[in-house]
């Protein structure tokens, strides 16, 4: 066989080769629809997400947004624009630079994204924040109400953080009323 028949039998395999989509990248494995954990969002027009990646999954975010967001589950309409704020991006460029990690450099840089919107909205808006893994539940956090209601409704808050009586003013004032009465 001469060079050049050589050559032409190995074409098909090179083409073949060059042609194969490249492995996709892999995909965060934390990914929250609130919708789904709460009764009060999901009646609301609009979605909100949480989802924590790797510099590497946050780079294939940038790069498609929409692809990356179908490929958690979130459809972001095409008619539907999407914006990302990147709340610490010198911290991430330090940290994560050219948004590599790998074992090799012990680096444990996680992106936590909050997005919200599409349904009957034109913007699905995420903001990302880039921290250290380690500091993952190392936050103590003041919760609005307990884990297990659907909303605050039934624990009002004084300003200084008390829980303040629901009473209204006429019940209030009613009360006394009685109070004076049977002293």
């Amino acid at each position: 066989m001469t060079s050049v028949k050589a050559a032409r039998a190995s074409v098909p395999t090179l083409w073949t080769t060059r042609l194969a989509t490249p492995p996709e990248p892999p995909m965060p494995n934390r990914v929250v629809d609130f919708s789904a954990r709460s009764e009060v969002i999901r009646a609301e027009p609009f979605n909100a997400h949480f989802w924590a990646c790797t510099p590497a999954e946050f780079r294939a975010y940038l790069g498609r947004p929409r692809e990356f967001l179908r490929r958690l589950g979130i459809v972001v309409p095409r008619e539907c624009r999407i914006e990302t704020t990147i709340e610490n991006h010198g911290w991430l460029e330090d940290e994560a630079p050219d948004f590599e990690n790998d074992s090799a450099s012990r680096n444990d840089t996680v992106i936590c994204n909050l997005g919200c919107g599409g349904a009957n909205r034109s913007v699905y808006r995420v903001v990302s924040y880039a921290r250290d893994e380690a500091a993952t539940g190392n936050v103590k956090k003041s919760l609005l109400h307990g884990a297990g209601r659907q909303q605050v409704a039934d624990e009002v808050h004084a300003p200084d953080g008390k829980k303040k009586d629901k009473k209204t003013k006429s019940a209030k004032k009613a009360k006394d009323r009685r109070k004076d009465d049977h002293e």
